[in-house]
């Protein structure tokens, strides 16, 4: 039985190209280099920003109260909500109320009686020493009962 070493079945090329590899894919980590294939992942590495933005769909009945709008108990084909609100400046009052009167149909149905459907814009502070959540009021729709 010959035993062959195993070392000698890789050329020295090969050897140096993966000790090239490795040297520069330390020295780019460390020297936080964004050089392609190099990269140092920032897709989900990143600092995020320390405000998060987000909408509040919130169904008022007529004396004023207000219950939220729950997205997930929608139909699966009006959840595109972020995208319409993005959008919702150029649209006409009666493409908004149809929109409204979509989000609140499950309350609706569920005997809830909705006057109006508020909007607010939400600024969410992520460091607990910051300032407080913002909530400002961007549309009043609906009304259809």
């Amino acid at each position: 039985m010959q035993v062959v070493d195993e070392g000698s079945m890789v050329s020295r090329w090969t050897r140096g190209c993966v000790y090239a590899f490795l040297l520069v894919f330390a020295v780019t980590r460390f020297a936080q280099f964004e050089l392609f294939p190099f990269s140092a992942f920032r897709l989900f590495s990143e600092v995020r920003p320390d405000e998060r933005h987000s909408w509040q769909l919130r169904a008022v009945d007529g004396d004023g109260i207000e219950t939220e709008i729950h997205l997930s108990k929608l139909p699966r084909g009006t959840r595109h909500t972020t995208e319409l609100l993005g959008g919702f400046d150029d649209l006409s009052a009666a493409a908004r109320d149809e929109i409204c009167d979509d989000w609140t149909q499950p309350l609706r149905d569920d005997g809830v009686e909705v006057s109006v459907v508020r909007v607010y814009h939400i600024v969410v502070h992520v460091r607990p020493d910051g300032p407080p959540t913002r909530r400002t009021l961007s549309y009043e729709c609906g009304g259809a009962t």
